[in-house]
């Protein structure tokens, strides 16, 4: 399934388009700081809608039309990004992307499982450094194509690209997979809101997810800040999208060694850790008012975030055990795009109100206490180094699943 990676890599690098010109659509537009919130919030708010009440119909039967639907709504929200001019539209275009995300990944990853020969790992460690690549590689073509043409072309060009990889589903539809001996019912669905209830209320759960949560938290204050910030201290729109890149390319690099930590020391105690030194980091941001400072706390900061993302998924996991395993990452990830809408709304008001330095230090204090609690309500504790079970194996594949998801 290599078309697969190719959607993945092309989809992330328009995320990431839009992620690195805001501060341009703020110049030209005349948007202020809040409306780049409300532009950034609606693609997590639509994500989350996505999560919870669409990816299952991708084990029912639909993982293709899902796919491909997800693909449209993602094009057409690149293609107006390029045509909007008034907040509104803006919203409503992001919006669109942000559902067009979320019904694109679940059955991706569903159909590298159900086609992998005992590989799915491996498989979903690809899907996974595709998605980086696209985040990686979309900000410095955006950034280029909007000093040739203007910042509209990015967008179209993206949305343009998005069409022509969902050609490639097209000709060649998901697998399926192994088709249900008795048709879904009613109590199916009871089940389901049943599994949900009982991992909402474990202690462990709680404890894994809050980790998850800080860190989407981190993510929703970084897409309608970042740009902005740097900006205010003199980059051009040529080094804030290079900027994105200097970020991400560590979680790239070290990714895979990264989620290996987890299995050798414990995804509980590799996640907490790794999120803990990023709270820092996060606090210094609206302080550091130089362009080279800031780029020097981005790169430990993204040397974390590898850590981190893997590890926090693995500890989900582990956290449900085998039988409720998918449900608990569905919970995770709705999870986690909640907390990305709460800091995409909140962070630019604060930024308005009270200046950079002020915001920062909110997001960092607000990851700190998640944190502390996480800590408090199950402690880590160190996994002795071993080389790793089968078992292991099989409950770090969750870790490779999704890296960084603005909105997602």
């Amino acid at each position: 399934m290599k078309q697969l990676y190719l959607i993945a890599g092309v989809t992330m690098a328009g995320v990431s388009a839009v992620f690195t010109l805001f501060a341009e659509l703020e110049q030209r537009y005349g948007l202020s700081t809040t409306s780049l919130g409300w532009i950034a919030g609606s693609a997590f708010l639509a994500a989350l809608v996505a999560q919870l009440w669409l990816s299952r119909y991708a084990d029912r039967g639909h993982a293709t039309l899902l796919l491909r639907t997800g693909m449209v709504a993602g094009a057409v929200g690149l293609l107006w990004f390029a045509a909007a001019t008034e907040v509104w539209q803006f919203v409503a275009a992001r919006a669109l992307l942000g559902a067009g995300v979320g019904m694109v990944v679940p059955p991706a990853r569903r159909a590298i499982v159900v086609t992998s020969d005992g590989d799915s790992g491996e498989r979903l460690g690809t899907f996974y450094s595709a998605y980086l690549a696209g985040f990686v590689l979309g900000p410095p073509i955006a950034g280029v194509l909007a000093q040739v043409g203007d910042v509209r072309l990015p967008f179209a060009v993206f949305g343009g690209l998005t069409l022509v990889a969902l050609a490639s589903v097209i000709r060649r539809p998901l697998p399926e997979g192994v088709e249900r001996a008795e048709p879904r019912t009613a109590d199916d669905d009871r089940d389901q809101r049943r599994v949900l209830r009982r991992l909402a209320t474990s202690r462990r759960m709680i404890a894994a997810l809050l980790v998850v949560v800080s860190f989407r938290y981190s993510i929703g204050v970084f897409e309608p800040l970042w740009a902005v910030h740097l900006d205010d201290l003199g980059a051009s729109t040529t080094i804030i999208t290079l900027s994105l890149t200097f970020f991400a390319l560590p979680m790239l690099i070290v990714a895979r060694p990264a989620g290996r930590l987890s299995d050798r020391y414990g995804s509980r105690l590799a996640s907490l850790l790794a999120a803990l030194v990023t709270v820092p980091l996060m606090a210094t941001y609206g302080y550091a008012g130089i362009l080279w400072l800031v780029f020097a706390l981005a790169i430990p900061h993204g040397l974390m975030e590898a850590i981190l993302s893997p590890g926090s998924q693995a500890a989900v996991a582990e956290a449900s055990g085998d039988d409720d395993a998918a449900s608990a990452q569905g919970l995770a990830e709705a999870s986690g795009s909640a907390a990305a809408a709460i800091g995409a709304f909140t962070a630019p008001a604060l930024f308005d109100a009270w200046g950079p330095g002020p915001a920062w230090v909110v997001a960092g204090v607000v990851m700190l206490l998640l944190l502390g609690t996480s800590w408090l309500l199950d402690p880590p504790r160190r996994r002795r180094p071993t080389v790793p079970s089968p078992a292991t194996a099989t409950a770090a594949i969750p870790a490779e699943r999704d890296p960084i998801s603005p909105a997602s």
